[in-house]
This record gives structure tokens, C-alpha cells and sequence, in this order.
């Protein structure tokens, strides 16, 4: 019996997932940021797709440290195997602290694992950015999925996400604070 009870201790312990893994802990069926956009579409934003800048980012902090594991995001029809630079920069040292080149899926958001460790800290200023300089011939294809309405009242939060501003620009803008671009971050 003892010996079971131990083979039974040690399965269950081998099946604990391991934190090395990236994967490990990282679901995107639901995170903080989506029910932060959901939240502002029943508030009555507008959700779009819209506005052809080549950067489309938002500021924003966290209120507990956290470990970045997915970035989701949705390509445009036009360009759907072109890859997106996504950046992360702590707006505190002006420091870029994930710089990354990926392909997203143009018919929903898709997910993408950062190349490298991403740790933010809480109550640091951040800006997330998504960067498409490879658009062909039709600055169209930069548009990107947006909530927005005429009266933006930022912050907006919801659980450990506070987006605090947002800027759309590069090729066209800048366009502050006109709406917040559907840039996901997933979170161990």
C-alpha cells in the first residue's frame, strides 16, 4: 500500500507542469486586457477596424509584477504573412525591452510567444506597440482593430491592467489618445 500510495505521489508530481516551459500557464481564452476591450465596447465604444498608421500602441501599467508569455494580435487580409514588430518599451529608462518580429493570423487574433523573457513590474509605465512598415502599395493595410468613441476618457482598467493613453502614428497622425488598438498581452 505504501509503495502505491508513493508511485501515485510521484505521478502526480510528474505531472505538475514544469515553469520552464513557456507554455505553462499561458491561456488566452481570457485575459485582463480582453475584458478591459469587451468592458469599453458595452460602454458604448465603437469597435473597429480602422485608422492607417504603421504604429498603433497604448500605454499602460500593471498593480502586480508579472511575466508576459503571449502577444495577440490580428494581421490584415493584405498583408497576412508580412511579420509585425512588436515592442515593449518601459517608459521610465526610455528603454526598449522586447523588440520582436511575428506573423498574426488575418482572420481572428492569433498568438505569438516572445522570443524573450518579458517581466514588467508593477507600477511601471509601459507602452506596447504593434509596427508595420512593410505594407506594399495600400497604407489601408496598416489599419488595425480599435475601440474608440468620441469622448475617450482615459484610464480605463480592469483586474491588474490600467491602459493609460494611446497614439497612432508613423506614415500619418499622430493621432492621441483616439482609441485603444486590440494589442493582447497574455500574462503567466
Amino acid at each position: 500500500m505504501k509503495k502505491l500510495m508513493l508511485i501515485l505521489v510521484l505521478g502526480i508530481v510528474s505531472c505538475t507542469p514544469d515553469d520552464g516551459d513557456p507554455t505553462v500557464f499561458c491561456d488566452n481564452s481570457t485575459s485582463d486586457f480582453q475584458t478591459l476591450y469587451l468592458n469599453m465596447i458595452i460602454a458604448g465604444h465603437s469597435d473597429n477596424v480602422t485608422y492607417d498608421t504603421e504604429i498603433h500602441e497604448y500605454t499602460f501599467e500593471l498593480s502586480t509584477t508579472k511575466e508576459v508569455c503571449e502577444i495577440g494580435y490580428q494581421s490584415q487580409p493584405g498583408i497576412a504573412n508580412t511579420p509585425y514588430v512588436i515592442e515593449i518599451v518601459d517608459n521610465t529608462t526610455t528603454n526598449t525591452i522586447y523588440t520582436g518580429s511575428h506573423v498574426f493570423s488575418s482572420t481572428g487574433t492569433s498568438y505569438a510567444t516572445p522570443s524573450a523573457t518579458i517581466n514588467l513590474v508593477a507600477g511601471t509605465s509601459y507602452t506596447i506597440k504593434r509596427i508595420q512598415t512593410n505594407w506594399g502599395n495600400n497604407i489601408g493595410n496598416t489599419i488595425g482593430r480599435l475601440a474608440t468613441t468620441n469622448t475617450m476618457s482615459f484610464p480605463y482598467t480592469y483586474g491588474i491592467m490600467t491602459i493609460t493613453g494611446s497614439n497612432f502614428h508613423q506614415n500619418g497622425g499622430p493621432a492621441i489618445d483616439f482609441g485603444v488598438p486590440y494589442i493582447d498581452i497574455i500574462f503567466k
